[in-house]
């Protein structure tokens, strides 16, 4: 496809082998002949724009919107799935909803909460992201780990939530927790959220179990939730990316 041009999610996912090209059009654009570590950055990145949409519009509003490949578009900006539309989606609306304290709204209605979560695990997960995944694995033309893309999924939506709790603060964290609770078996034991309260400084972190190859890219650089990289050094690196962050005031 060329730059910017717009592509319908259920277009590319129905058609494994165009998915498969697309990808591997990309990996020139990330300077690797790789296919596999171009798939593996493609999933990472349209995933967490995908959930990452979901899971702002639930905080930040309590309005979610469906997000079912057949209701969004995607393209490409340089070698990025960067660009994401939706196509007159239908939403979920949680009532009433508190725009100025969102932790309230959700505290008061636990059920809306769980049906909000499940709606965005139906829509995102198993109407989109699940095709997304065995279709790239039949349509690349070579073999690639299912469990890979799956911590690519996972990773993302535990990024979407930690976006969300960063902009919103700590309540959002909750729904993090209760996401990976019910989520599908697919995306169970592939990291777990890691806390830090130290000096009343805060942090909320993912553990990833598995690495999404990124650093087979030039310049080899590792995410900090990588599962290759030591624990204690992973946990250090955390604290001090703290820094002067703190919830006491």
């Amino acid at each position: 496809p060329a730059d910017r041009e717009w592509m319908t999610s259920q277009s590319l996912i129905d058609d494994p082998r165009w998915l498969g090209a697309v990808i591997r059009s990309t990996g020139p654009g990330m300077a690797t002949d790789d296919p596999v570590v171009a798939a593996s950055v493609f999933v990472q990145g349209y995933s967490y724009r995908v959930l990452t949409l979901a899971v702002a519009c639930l905080t930040a509003s309590g309005v979610v919107p469906d997000t079912s490949a057949a209701g969004m578009a995607i393209g490409l900006n340089g070698s990025w799935p960067s660009l994401v539309a939706f196509l007159d989606p239908t939403v979920l609306v949680l009532d009433p909803w508190s725009e100025t304290d969102g932790a309230a709204s959700l505290r008061h209605d636990p059920e809306g909460l769980a049906v909000s979560l499940r709606f965005i695990l139906d829509r995102a997960i198993d109407q989109h992201l699940r095709p997304l995944v065995e279709s790239v694995r039949t349509g690349l033309g070579v073999p690639i780990g299912e469990r890979l893309l799956w911590g690519n999924v996972a990773s993302s939506a535990a990024t979407a939530f930690r976006t969300m709790e960063g902009c919103l603060g700590p309540w959002v964290e909750s729904l993090g927790e209760r996401f990976f609770a019910l989520a599908p078996p697919d995306l169970q034991g592939l990291g777990s959220f890691w806390v830090i309260d130290d000096g009343g400084r805060h942090g909320w972190f993912w553990e990833r179990t598995s690495c999404c190859l990124i650093d087979r890219l030039p310049g080899a650089v590792r995410c900090a939730d990588c599962s290759r990289t030591p624990t204690a050094q992973r946990r250090q690196a955390y604290r001090d990316s703290l820094g002067g962050r703190r919830t006491d005031g």
